[in-house]
């Protein structure tokens, strides 16, 4: 069934605004599901009705900013249920993955108050003078297709509590999805112009990100993409960035490896959301006398899952998102046994965007290594030994996540000191994240501002704030001097 398009969020209620027509497909059974409409004319809105209830919103006491979101999470549970269908819906994520990451809304502000003392700490108890964390004002927060929900949520709460107001772009693979997550806010009845949100693509975007009066930007997304925004914002200094990207994360398997354990987090890693993860595990490094074992298991095991449909609660691997992403992992797929890759396990298209896992046995040097395909497969490679095996985890563009299998502590070490990522596992999936960590990367993964823990750091910038009475005196013996000089001359 076919779902209307309501409008765009601004202003606390939806408006429409002329634009160009879009429209989102489910990918298990390429049915259209919601006819939207891109408009350049409602980021001018937007921003501006978030400008304008910018002071009163900074200007209240975070308590009262934290009851006011507390309206969110009251309203929640009647939302949840269609939060979860339309990511379903709109990107194939298995309906237990979505329910998870529709509950997950309420949860991220729990865990941003909790960490509102520790992260805005105020200045040593021997400072002389006040250390406040002003926020940075109206921020733009653009959200990818494959947490439609949680890549949006996961800033734009934190930049709410900081005292921001948010314009946020939900992906145009996710039109729906952004328009529930607008209903929810409605339903929980923040102050209008608080919070706001556009359809669209890439135009929508640049207009949002470029806009003089957007102070932050926290993009999620491609590489080549977040290149085009910070050339964009070049000549903006005043425009704080933080960026989210993707990742080519590597999972190291020593032969001391409790190997039963490993596979399954590999398997996790690899294959939840079928791929579309940045913290995906999409290499696989092993030392050679654990090498045998885990490729036979491996191999088993890819060749047993199968893509089935979302909507069930019993299904683990759904289509790719889009039919764009089914072709350019083919596409990537061709150009690895192009260049010497050894299939081990192959995917197979199975009409819609289903595609079943594949593992590759590569040497190292095919572009898979360092090319994130963002599905379902696994490139293989056996070191020549434990340290070949870390090192060439350490050669990376990407930045975001890791894992080592090992039961020696000093082996972590080794892997947690010379692997340079924003999250290190140890004997667990390169997925998975807290909201009271750290959570981001470096290099082509992110530009040093995490997210997690660090989102209220994001949206703020510190202040220092020194006063002294109008009746005191500042020494200084020598201005003392040169005034008495002037005087008795």
């Amino acid at each position: 069934m076919l779902e209307p398009f309501l409008g765009h969020s601004v202003g606390g209620r939806f408006q429409a605004f002329d634009g160009v027509p879009f429209s989102s497909q489910n990918p298990h059974t390429l049915e259209p599901v919601c006819e939207a409409s891109a408009s350049v004319a409602a980021v001018g809105a937007a921003v501006a009705a978030a400008q304008a209830a910018l002071p009163a919103w900074r200007r209240l006491p975070v308590e009262a900013r934290i009851e006011a979101l507390r309206g969110l999470v009251r309203a929640l549970p009647d939302h949840v249920e269609r939060l979860a269908e339309a990511i379903t819906a709109e990107m194939g994520k298995p309906r237990g993955e979505a329910l998870i990451e529709a509950r997950g809304v309420g949860a991220k502000l729990d865990d941003t108050v909790a960490l509102l003392p520790h992260e805005l700490a105020p200045a040593h108890p021997r400072a002389p003078g006040q250390q406040r964390h002003r926020p940075l004002g109206v921020v733009a927060v653009v959200g990818p297709f494959n947490f439609p929900v949680h890549l949006i949520n996961t800033h734009l709460l934190p930049a709410l509590l900081a005292g921001n107001t948010v314009v946020a772009k939900a992906s145009e693979v996710t039109p729906l999805t952004g328009q529930r997550y607008a209903e929810l806010f409605h339903a929980a009845g923040l102050p209008p112009g608080v919070f706001n949100l556009v359809q669209g693509g890439g135009p929508v975007g640049e207009a949002l990100v470029t806009h003089p009066d957007v102070r932050g930007v926290v993009f999620t997304g491609s590489y080549a993409t977040a290149r085009r925004i910070r050339q964009a914002l070049f000549d903006h200094p005043e425009k704080k960035l933080a960026l989210e990207l993707g990742g080519k994360n590597a999972a190291v398997v020593l032969d001391d490896a409790a190997l039963d354990h490993t596979v399954r987090e590999i398997l996790l890693g690899a294959l939840l959301t079928t791929g579309q993860r940045c913290t995906a595990t999409s290499r696989v490094i092993c030392s050679p006398g654990v090498a045998g074992p885990l490729t036979e298991r491996l191999v088993e095991a890819f060749s047993k899952i199968r893509p089935a449909d979302p909507r069930l609660d019993s299904t683990f691997l759904g289509p790719l998102a889009t039919q764009a992403s089914v072709r350019n992992f083919f596409a990537g797929l061709a150009e690895a046994r192009e260049q010497g890759a050894e299939v081990l396990v192959e995917s197979e298209a199975l009409g819609a965007c289903r595609v079943t896992p594949s593992l590759y046995r590569v040497q190292g040097n095919e572009r898979l290594v360092n090319h994130e395909l963002f599905g379902p497969n696994v490139a293989l490679e056996v070191a020549r030994d434990e340290d070949d095996a870390i090192t060439r985890a350490s050669h990376s563009p990407y930045g975001l996540s890791g894992a080592i299998f090992t039961e020696r502590a000093e082996r972590f070490e080794d892997f947690a000191d010379r692997v340079d990522v924003g999250v290190i596992n140890w004997n667990r999936s390169t997925n998975g994240a807290s909201g009271l960590l750290p959570f981001g990367g470096l290099g082509m993964s992110g530009n040093h501002h995490p997210g997690g823990s660090g989102s209220l750091r994001i949206g703020t910038f510190p202040v220092a704030v020194m006063s002294v009475p109008s009746t005191a005196r500042t020494p200084n013996a020598a201005l003392d001097v040169a005034l008495a000089g002037a005087s008795g001359g």
